[in-house]
């Protein structure tokens, strides 16, 4: 019989192949969440969007996360259109649907939820004190950094070990990142809870450049 287990373990491998053979004699797999977390996403998760496209095939049917984290807006509208209060819920990983779309980089997922209610200082309930913001500075997408920041998201909030979005993009030494949130009021000197300043987590020249 196959397993939860075998499923995500072959979606982490990227081995498709497996994943039909199981789906085709799990069906119910498809829908089936480990840890709060459903096999699509766990496809995304794992960088394995080629896997997305079997997985509904064999009968995954997003949900609201699922199409958050997938820029589906026609499941996301459909779910929000039944349960408005879904633009707030939180998966069983601890992320809402903002937290997702910000994540992956999905511009109309982010701005159908902002156009929704999402809060844009949702805290993931999971111990890392995750904001959207965090997620979208850290993945790299500046268009909904603009999104979030122009709807008032705390440019200054802190997740857990007090890492603030510019200290995420030094890290990445991610200039245009690091550039943007300069611009739009990040302090360049703040501290984490261990004392390390954007610049010392920088190593690009461009980026340290830019930071005092």
């Amino acid at each position: 019989m196959a397993t939860i287990d075998e499923l995500f373990e072959a979606i982490a491998r990227g081995e498709g192949g497996t994943v039909a053979a199981l789906l085709d004699a799990e069906p119910e797999l498809a829908g089936a969440p480990a840890d709060g977390i459903t096999p699509l996403r766990a496809a995304l998760y794992a960088g394995r969007d080629e896997l997305v496209g079997p997985l509904i095939e064999h009968g995954a049917r997003p949900d609201v996360f699922d199409a958050a984290a997938l820029g589906d807006l026609d499941h996301l509208r459909e779910h929000l259109d039944r349960d408005p209060d879904l633009v707030t819920a939180l998966a069983g990983d601890g992320f809402s649907p903002l937290h997702l779309a910000a994540w992956f980089g999905r511009v109309g997922a982010a701005e159908l939820l902002l156009a929704k209610g999402a809060d844009v200082e949702s805290v993931a309930d999971n111990g890392t004190g995750l904001r959207p913001l965090h997620s979208a500075a850290a993945g790299g997408h500046t268009v909904i950094v603009h999104l979030l920041l122009d709807r008032g998201a705390d440019i200054e909030a802190a997740q857990a070990g007090g890492v603030r979005a510019i200290h995420s993009a030094a890290h990445r030494d991610d200039e245009a990142m690091v550039r943007l949130l300069l611009e739009r009021g990040a302090d360049p000197s703040a501290a984490t809870d261990d004392g390390r300043t954007p610049a010392a987590l920088a190593t690009d020249p461009a980026v340290l450049a830019l930071l005092p």
